[in-house]
Order: structure tokens, then sequence, then C-alpha cells
């Protein structure tokens, strides 16, 4: 039986500044340091930068995934979150019959998000 090996897709939306992508791949990088429960961590993104979101989920595989999470870093439910990612993903589910691609909720639904602000604002950094 093989192991379980489970990948995170953080989905951003993508810029036409480079340095706004690798600000997420950079992200990427260092959750993928904290998170050692997941051996892939990759970046990808909705439109504009690459790699696209079917991209992302090839890149994992051929890096070794069973399992990928979807992870929407985006702050708000628009129609990127209710409907291109879903649809994107439900499309991608059919190429890999034999892995599991799960959608997390979006970033910005994580009740965390208020502490976070709240930390920000009484630290003003």
């Amino acid at each position: 039986m093989n192991k379980i090996r489970k990948s995170l897709l953080i989905v951003a939306h993508g810029s036409r500044k480079k340095v706004s992508n690798i600000e997420i791949h950079q992200l990427a990088n260092n959750i993928s340091m904290k998170l050692k429960s997941f051996p892939i961590v990759e970046a990808c993104f909705l439109e504009i930068a690459e790699p696209s979101i079917p991209q992302g989920i090839e890149i994992c595989v051929q890096k070794g995934a069973s399992e990928v999470l979807i992870m929407p870093y985006f702050l708000a439910a628009g129609r990127h979150v209710i409907e291109d990612i879903p649809n994107i993903v439900d499309n991608e589910r059919v190429k890999y019959p034999g892995i599991a691609i799960t959608s997390l909720p979006y970033f910005g639904s994580s009740p965390v998000i208020v502490d976070i602000l709240k930390s920000l604002a009484e630290n003003n950094i």
C-alpha cells in the first residue's frame, strides 16, 4: 500500500508585477519550511501569471503527490472563489482519477484573520 503524500497548492490571483508573484512563491516556500506534514508545497495562479492552477496540480502530481489540497489565497468570496477556482479544480479532477484533489476554504474565511488584523493594528506593524 502506498503512503499518502500530501501536497498543498496555494492559489493566488496572479499579477502583472513579477515581484507580487515572487512574494506568493516565497510564501509557499516559508509554509513548506514550517509545515512538515506536507512534503510538497507549491504556488500557482488563477490568471496572468504562471504556473496556472492546472500546471500547479501537475507539478504536485509529478513530485509524487497522491493528495492535492487547494488553498485559495483570497480575502473575499468573489467570483474567483465561488465559481472560477472550483470549476478549474473540477476539470482537473477528471484528469487525475487516482489523485485526491480537495479545495480548502479560502484564506479570508478563516476566523484567525480577525486576530491577525487586531495584532497588526495594535502593534502598528
